[in-house]
């Protein structure tokens, strides 16, 4: 039997003699005294949390688990890995969730099991899951258990399942949720649309659980007009605005804050709205030859970031509303074996450069190519940042990274900083880089406004193959337009 504990539904599910019946009841109010209100405690409680490998990268440690956010992730390197979760106090968990993370999909969790303890000495097996996998990314999959326990701790025992394409047998999970019952007003609302015009208006419908008896709105930048408890709002300047909800019931109080969740654009300056994240530079090294020269040649980094941004998000998307919205990019400089690397998630975005790669592989290099080069570098980073990951590509990992390096280089190709490489003759389109950038690129100049229109495939298209995207935007087969593009470099 599965109870759904919201708005009274109770499904049994029974067979009698051959036949299969599926049984829903309806329960009225005079059945039960109140609906049961679940609420993940991991967003509204005390805790803390360890792991049996805390952080393989930094910005993607256990934290990243339980940080409001599906798109950051937690990455370990290994295969298994456990997770805890321990309380102040006690509760009873009803439900848990995982989030599967935004890229490598052969990475997820495939098999695990959650106990329970409240001494965190003495542990309850609370559930056991094998052979699981995710139909996109940032799916989250929720789990009831059978038998509700109450506990203070909380371990899941992870396992991934096989080796990834690039030869790892790495474990990642976005996000982990736990359930509980509870009489709080729970702070919701929903709003009739998310992008709108100068001066229109748009509709915020409260809609918080457990009955609250006040609710107060905060917009600011916005003119209120209050209906009960719902509101309509309106805006007379571009740019993304946040809206708190604060609720009030005999049980105690509860807010909940969406950060620029409205869009207002103004369709004459498409771009009027884009507001530019917050750049932090972390200089880890200082003293090799590389990062000095780094420092000399971009003495103002953040001037470097802000520039580049305003120039690539118009070749990836057609105004600002479409654009993911970043709090934070943080430039950090590391003596390292990697070129570069990008990490964090949707609110926080992190670039690495390597200092050793400047001191060891540029180093007779003139300033001005080397300048060029990291310029380069920035733009290819700051691409991953930005654009569309394929959501429903869980079987096509090699397409995938196809087209997340393709794109990078596109963008970085097509941006003018490509003339340290040249396209080269090759069997497939899916090595990526500058394999996959190039033929890219050759196709944005047969096809108008190209660049958009790829990016967008990730989320646009339901069962997402780079064959597909292709034909998606181009409407033709890809390999006619390889072979043609193939012909060309043979002149």
């Amino acid at each position: 039997m599965c109870v759904l504990f919201r708005n009274l539904k109770i499904i049994v599910m029974f067979k009698m003699k051959s036949l299969a019946f599926l049984c829903t009841v309806m329960m009225s109010q005079t059945s039960f005294a109140k609906d049961i209100v679940l609420y993940d405690i991991t967003n509204k409680e005390s805790f803390t949390v360890q792991a049996e490998h805390p952080a393989f990268v930094e910005t993607e440690s256990v934290k990243q688990l339980f940080d409001s956010s599906i798109h950051s992730k937690f990455l370990s390197d290994k295969s298994e890995a456990w997770v805890q979760v321990d309380f102040d106090q006690a509760f009873k968990i009803h439900q848990y969730s995982l989030t599967s993370a935004g890229d490598a999909p052969a990475r997820d969790p495939k098999h695990w099991q959650v106990k329970g303890s409240l001494d965190g000495k003495s542990w309850t097996l609370l559930d056991t899951q094998t052979e699981q996998s995710f139909d996109t990314r940032a799916q989250t999959k929720t789990y009831t258990l059978t038998k509700s326990k109450e506990v203070k701790h909380v371990r899941f025992e992870l396992k991934q399942q096989g080796t990834t394409q690039w030869g790892d047998r790495y474990l990642q999970v976005a996000d982990i949720g736990l359930f509980a019952a509870t009489d709080l007003p729970l702070a919701s609302f929903d709003l009739d649309k998310r992008i709108i015009r100068l001066n229109e208006v748009i509709t915020l419908t409260n809609t918080s659980e457990n009955e609250p008896d006040r609710v107060e709105w905060i917009i600011p930048g916005a003119k209120i007009k209050r209906d009960g408890q719902n509101a309509h709002v309106s805006y007379d300047k571009p740019g993304s605005y946040s809206v708190t909800l604060k609720t009030n019931n005999s049980a105690g109080s509860d807010v909940v804050t969406q950060k620029n969740i409205i869009k207002v654009m103004d369709v004459n300056r498409p771009w009027a709205g884009l507001q530019l994240p917050k750049v932090v530079v972390k200089l880890e090294d200082t003293e090799s030859a590389g990062a000095k020269r780094l420092i000399k040649l971009l003495p103002n980094i953040e001037q470097a970031i802000n520039e580049v941004t305003r120039d690539l998000v118009p070749m990836l998307y057609n105004n600002f509303t479409e654009v993911p919205e970043f709090e934070q990019v943080t430039f950090r400089l590391k003596w390292m074996d990697t070129l570069a690397y990008r990490a964090g998630d949707y609110s926080n975005m992190e670039i690495a450069f390597s200092s050793k790669y400047i001191t060891e592989r540029l180093a007779d290099k003139p300033d001005e190519q080397v300048t060029y080069e990291l310029l380069g570098v920035l733009w290819h980073e700051l691409t991953h940042g930005y654009q569309l990951f394929p959501q429903s590509a869980a079987d096509t990992p090699e397409e995938t990274h196809a087209f997340i390096e393709g794109v990078a280089d596109l963008i970085r190709i097509n941006a003018g900083y490509h003339k340290t490489r040249e396209p080269q003759p090759s069997d497939t389109w899916l090595g990526g880089y500058t394999n996959t950038g190039f033929f890219l690129s050759w196709l944005s100049k047969r096809y108008e406004s190209f660049e958009h229109q790829f990016n967008a495939t990730a989320t646009e298209l339901p069962d997402w193959t780079f064959a597909a995207a292709i034909e998606y935007v181009t409407g033709e087969k890809l390999e006619k337009l390889w072979q043609e593009y193939q012909a060309e470099l043979s002149k």
